[in-house]
Order: structure tokens, then sequence, then C-alpha cells
């Protein structure tokens, strides 16, 4: 307990450095996951932005107050060239542009709130500026482009992929990981538009930024914690916009929104490591939590499409009119066997989980559909549809059809149950052949679970009952005291009990 505790005040005083106005992120306050990122886009999503460009009132007035050094030098996170501003606010450096550090284009470069907004809008040299063009930023393993501060080239994207790239320096790579945390709570509600935005970014309210970009980005906030430039900033742009980056605010809140506190209820006072839970005899809240959720409306989102056989590939494909995922394989060849396959889903911590989703067939007449259309789950994906253990789960399928497609009907609720506890793959297998070929769409998938609640049941009461006492969520009894090892506990403290992180 000693340790949680010692974590919790670190965590606290850090904090406490900012100057956060009382009360502004009062509407996240005990939220977490999807809830909390929608909470944190109510409360900075408004921002007065000054007019793009030079001039007062205007961009580079902006940068004089946030990017200026003692010395009159522009902080340039791009390069390591020496500028400086000319002694008054508005005036443009030689050789300098505004930057973007989250490309324009990625909503089409219309010249919203976003297209002003300080808190991504950094100086850069003019020549780094224009090689970076809008490529993600990410971790650049084939360089073509390195100015001694910001890398370009190739590197790692979704599922591993080699995309082109940009990569800022060591000491500038917490800074703009927060930045884009940042960008994706406060636009999660744009359209991101073409392949270098779909790269990083989905079309939803959550997660909004990709697996691999988040995962990254969030190794980059542990390697390079907030420091006193960024919350100096921080504040130099809330005095101009009125709104604020809570991600610097608040170093480890991006944890609780794609991170390893997600099941976790966020806390602005700090408290969030040790979060009280009910009386040693009440049940826990049970509060359902959303899992997984893609509604297929513009794009493939988290799932991947994977071509296992047949004459024709990548049979699945967005349909942006019918805002689904569509597999048809009539017009390719009549032979099929493809797959739908969704992200890896941890269901460690839950004690039921449900599948839900919406479909509809076209061209057919049999009501035998399951065996043409079959949704799996597995333990052991492997990334080869055929060489994993899969079961067919047995969800409601739309009836016969005459001609056309049927209307989308509910899957029901597919239980998962039997899952809980593990990490599963989800996958829609879509087969066609000459004589059975039809056409199968599908949206709106989503997994809820209900959390493994936190009371200690008194079956599982300490040796001598009613003493304070540390337990696995299982309920299996540890001891008086926390353990060393990392993990999260239950712990009963004088006739309350708590749920402990123990980092």
């Amino acid at each position: 307990m000693k340790k949680v505790f010692s974590t919790l005040c670190c965590l606290m005083a850090l904090e406490a450095a900012a100057t956060i106005p009382p009360g502004y992120y009062d509407r996240a306050d005990g939220k977490k996951k999807a809830d909390l990122k929608s909470a944190l886009y109510t409360i900075i999503g408004h921002a007065d932005v000054l007019n793009y460009g030079s001039g007062t009132g205007a961009t580079w007035s902006g940068f004089y107050e946030t990017d200026r050094m003692p010395n009159n030098q522009v902080r340039d996170r791009y390069s390591n060239g020496i500028f400086y501003f000319s002694g008054h606010a508005g005036s443009v450096p030689s050789g300098m542009n505004i930057e973007h550090s989250f490309p324009k284009s990625w909503w089409g470069g219309s010249k919203t709130q976003a297209y002003k907004d300080i808190h991504h809008l950094m100086p850069c040299e003019t020549k780094i500026n224009s090689s970076k063009s809008n490529y993600p930023m990410g971790k650049v393993t084939t360089v073509k482009t390195d100015n001694g501060c910001t890398k370009i080239g190739t590197g790692p994207g979704a599922n591993g992929r080699s995309i082109q790239l940009w990569e800022p320096d060591d000491k500038w790579k917490g800074d703009f990981a927060r930045v884009y945390f940042y960008m994706a709570t406060c636009y999660q509600n744009y359209n991101w538009e073409g392949t270098q935005a779909l790269s990083t970014l989905e079309r939803n309210n959550w997660p909004t930024l990709q697996p691999w970009a988040y995962k990254l980005f969030l190794q980059w906030c542990k390697d390079d914690p907030v420091d006193d430039i960024e919350r100096e900033r921080n504040e130099a742009v809330y005095a101009i916009q009125g709104n604020r980056n809570p991600f610097v605010d608040y170093p480890n809140l991006a944890e609780y929104i794609w991170g390893d506190s997600i099941n976790y209820a966020f806390s602005v006072d700090g408290s969030a490591t040790v979060e009280p839970g009910p009386g040693p005899d009440e049940p826990g809240d049970g509060e359902t939590e959303t899992l997984l959720e893609e509604s297929f409306a513009q794009q493939i989102g988290r799932f991947t499409s994977v071509h296992y056989d047949g004459s024709a590939s990548n049979m699945w494909t967005p349909n942006t009119s019918y805002h689904c995922m569509m597999a048809n394989a009539y017009s390719k060849g009549k032979n099929a066997d493809d797959w739908l396959v969704s992200p890896e889903i941890d269901l460690n911590g839950y004690q039921s989980a449900t599948l839900t989703f919406e479909h509809a067939a076209g061209y057919h007449k049999s009501n035998a559909l399951e065996d043409w259309f079959q949704v799996l789950v597995s333990e052991a994906y492997d990334g080869v549809p055929s060489q994993a253990d899969w079961t067919v789960l047995s969800p409601a399928y739309p009836g016969s059809s005459s001609g056309g497609f049927t209307s989308f009907v509910p899957s029901g609720e597919v239980d998962l149950t039997d899952y809980a506890g593990k990490k599963i793959t989800l996958a829609f297998r879509y087969r066609a052949n000459a004589s059975a070929c039809y056409a199968w769409e599908v949206k709106q998938v989503k997994v809820t679970a209900d959390p493994i609640p936190v009371s200690i049941d008194q079956n599982f009461a300490s040796p001598v009952e009613g003493e304070d006492a540390v337990f696995t969520l299982d309920g299996t009894y540890v001891g008086k005291e926390l353990p060393s090892r990392r993990g999260v506990y239950v712990v009963r403290k004088s006739g309350y009990t708590y749920k402990v992180v123990n980092p």
C-alpha cells in the first residue's frame, strides 16, 4: 500500500504544477475509455483561434507568445536551425513556415478551427516542412532525409506494413505524441480523408487513433515526459484560445483512454490510482463496458480483410452507400473464402461478454446461410485463418431473398461468456462457389463485457473474518499486505474495499 500511495502522491504533485482552472475538467471526472474521451471533447472542443498567418491577431503573433525563447530565438521543434523573431509580434522569421503537425489534408484542408489551432501549429524551418509533407508520424526505420532533428522515410504502420513516415527528435517525441492525442480528441467528429490520414486514424469517436499509432505514442509519452517548456506552452495557448491540452495537464491521462488503465475511472484530483469500491458485503457496480465498436460507415476500421482461398481476392470491401462491409463474389469468379477479422479483444478482468451486429444477405433463396456466412471466434489467431482454432458462433441470420438484398437484421446477443478471462479474435467468414454465390453485408459490430465485481464475497474471506486483507480479482486471498509484484488487487481496509493498481 505504501508504494501505491507514494506513486499517487508523486502523480498529484506533478499534475499540480499546471495551473488548471478550478472545475475545468469536472465533466471528465469518473469517466473512462470512450466516455472519458467524449467528455474531454466537450471540454476542449471549442477554441477562440487566431487568424491564420502573419500580422496582429494571427498565428505568428501567437507564436511570439508560445514559442519565443528568452533571447528572442524561435523554438523550432523540427530542425536545429537558429531563427529569431524580429522583435515584434506577428512578423515571420526568414526561412520559417507555419507547420500543421497534424496535416491539414487529413480533413480536406478546409480552414476550420483545426486549421488555426495553435496547440498543433508550430514554427518550422521551410525545407523540412516541405519534406515531411502530410506523412503520418511514426518510427522511421529506413531514413531518406535526416536534418539532425527530424527523420523522414519509411517504417511500420498498421499490421507492420511499411508506410511513409516522419519521426521527431527524441526530445520532442512526447510533446508531439500528446499533441496527436489532443487532436484525436478535440476533433474526433472530423471526417478524416485520404490514405495518409486513414493509415493513422479511424472515423469514430473512440479510439480514433489506430492501435499501432496510439501504442507508439503512449510509449513516447513515457520516454519523453511533460516538462516545463511544454507546460508553459500549454498555458500560453490557453491564454490565447481558451482551451487546454489535457494530456499535458494530466501526463497519465492517455492511459485511461488508450492504455493500461482503460478499465479504471479517471479522477481529476489524481486519486484514480486507488479507486474506492463498495463496502465488503455490497456487489460491484456491474457497469457494462464496450470493448469493441465498429460501424464500418466508411472504411474497414480496425478490422482486416484476409483472403484465404478462391479465384478473387479482397472480397470484403466498404459499401459507403449502405454504411457496411460487403462481400460478393458473383462478378469476381464465384469462388471465395475471405475473412473479415477483428483486432484482438482482451476479456481479462471480465465475467461475461456479448457480441452484437447487424447483417443482410442478397441473391439467395435458401435459409442455410450459416453454411456460407460464418461468425467465428478464436483464442489462437496467428494471422492465418486456417491455422487457428476457430469455433462457430450462432447469430440470427436474415431470411430468404427472392432477389436483391434483405433488410438488415440484428444478430441477437451472441454469448461470449465462455471466453471471459481470455484474449480472443472474431471473424466473419464469407464463402462462395459456382452453385452458391450469395452476397453478405455486415455493420454495427459491438462487443460488450461485464467486469468482475471488485467486492469481496465473504465466502472468500481471509482466515480471520473482517481483518484487513488483500485478494486477487478472482477472490483468492493473498495476505495482509500488498505484494511487490505488479497487478490489480482488491484491498479490504477498515471495513471498506478498494481496487488497487500496483504499478
